[in-house]
């Protein structure tokens, strides 16, 4: 439609009226949805199909609306590709209608301010605004909720069941899984998912699953531990595969990146050296565990592996095990050490730092990396094996008798020497058992030390 063929009187969402007509609405979008396809049942032509796209409007502080294109399948699916979030554009000559809240299509909408809701169709059009935008991008940080109605990551984890109803989360990136395409169960379609982990101050982890391509076009341009993200209306699922609540996006869902708030300022502070990855999480909790010299509780492999199956509220435990190294690879392809920057602390694969946010990298600072150990090792007995169990810290170097730094240096017949004076000998192996941030249990040698295997049998659990 020729916006110029009629009189347009501009407008904005505050003054709406249903009585108003030929309007013109300059706003951002900050939310869109995927086009659906449907059959026209009405249509006097058999098997013609037709499609339907929404989005979300906001045009100022307090006002957003949502908005719904009717269209042939051809205009909807070209308007969809070329209009996005961030887009501000001119809603031409829409029909105003009083939003009917109990309408069963308002619970797949998003929540907006708006009494009323727009709806164009062959007679409406939507064109890019080429005038300023720079007003309307700033809306763009302002949350569509409370900010403060968040709830912690720890609580989904823990409450998980519980959760019937939406919820909001405000969170930062850790990390973006790859963008995978899945077929439908309930037609031969295709879309597309991205798993993005995210943390904050209460869990190191929670995966959500977006399915919306505009969120997943977006989340690109988000950065691990600096992107801070304000998400509404999410649904908690339990996962059989990852064996553990995670959250998805919803056609509710409106997301707010690096919103203007004091709790997400706080965040993004706390974000910068919060101890996110699994190997640091799990070096703190060794600090605080008893001496291994302690531990007392002797049992099989196969005992340790029900233990931890049963699901209870038992955080971590541990154990004796009296039982052979079976897999040791010091001098192999297996990892050994891990190398992080001595400035930020971000693993380094190189001989330097490449985190964008690392003060070596933009003041050319010269600074000696940490080496530490992260040995993978099989522990054996006639019950089982207990695979990838960590070896790191304190507990590796008083395994090898040498620091990280010190066996980097090593040659391969020295690191083969260290290796077959454990690897198949009987030893006593004391273990924590760690569940970190509602993962797969993470098993962790505090200590190893070589036993007489008389002495050994005499002390080993039967079961």
């Amino acid at each position: 439609m020729d916006p110029n063929s009629v009189a347009l009187q501009r407008t904005t969402l505050e003054n709406l009226s249903p009585t108003l007509s030929n309007v013109l609405i300059v706003g951002i979008i900050i939310g869109k949805q995927k086009p659906r396809k449907y059959l026209d049942t009405k249509s006097p032509v058999a098997g013609l199909y037709r499609a339907v796209w929404n989005f979300t409007l906001r045009d100022s502080v307090r006002d957003y609306i949502n908005v719904t294109y009717w269209g042939s399948t051809e205009v909807i699916f070209q308007v969809n590709d070329k209009f996005h979030t961030r887009d501000v554009v001119e809603i031409i000559n829409p029909i105003i209608n009083v939003r009917n809240l109990n309408d069963h299509g308002e619970q797949y909408r998003p929540m907006v301010t708006s009494p009323y809701s727009l709806t164009l169709n062959e007679k409406s059009s939507i064109i890019r605004h080429e005038g300023n935008i720079s007003e309307y991008l700033q809306l763009l940080k302002l949350p569509t909720k409370p900010i403060a109605g968040f709830l912690p990551l720890r609580d989904i984890h823990n409450n998980g069941a519980a959760i019937t109803d939406f919820v909001n989360i405000l969170v930062i990136v850790k990390g973006l899984g790859p963008i995978r395409t899945c077929n439908s169960r309930t037609n031969n379609e295709t879309f597309t998912i991205r798993t993005v982990e995210v943390f904050d101050h209460t869990s190191p982890s929670l995966k959500v699953d977006i399915w919306e391509n505009d969120i997943i076009q977006r989340s690109d341009h988000w950065r691990p531990r600096n992107t801070a993200l304000f998400m509404t209306d999410l649904k908690i699922a339990w996962s059989n595969f990852q064996r553990q609540f995670i959250a998805k996006v919803t056609g509710r869902t409106i997301v707010t990146e690096n919103p203007e708030s004091k709790e997400a300022q706080k965040l993004l502070i706390y974000a910068k050296m919060a101890p996110i990855e699994t190997f640091d999480i799990l070096d703190q909790l060794i600090t605080s565990l008893p001496n291994p010299n302690t531990i007392q509780d002797v049992m099989t492999v196969r005992q340790v592996h029900d233990k931890m199956n049963i699901f209870s509220a038992e955080k971590q435990f541990t154990v004796l095990l009296y039982s052979f190294i079976s897999e040791f690879d010091l001098d192999g392809l297996s990892r050994t050490l891990l190398i992080k920057c001595g400035k930020c602390k971000v693993e380094i694969k190189t001989s330097k730092c490449e985190n964008s946010e690392c003060p070596t990298v933009y003041e050319n600072e010269l600074v000696d990396p940490e080496f530490n150990f992260d040995i993978r090792v099989n522990v054996t007995d006639h019950t089982g094996t207990l695979m990838n169990c960590r070896l790191s810290g304190h507990a590796a170097e008083e395994t090898l008798g040498c620091t990280a730094r010190e066996f980097s240096n090593l040659s391969d017949e020295e690191k083969q020497m260290l290796k077959w004076k454990y690897l198949m000998e009987r030893c006593a192996v004391y273990v924590a058992v760690l569940f970190v941030g509602h993962q797969k249990p993470v098993i962790s040698i505090l200590k190893i030390r070589l036993e007489n295997p008389l002495e050994a049998i005499q002390k080993i659990a039967v079961y």
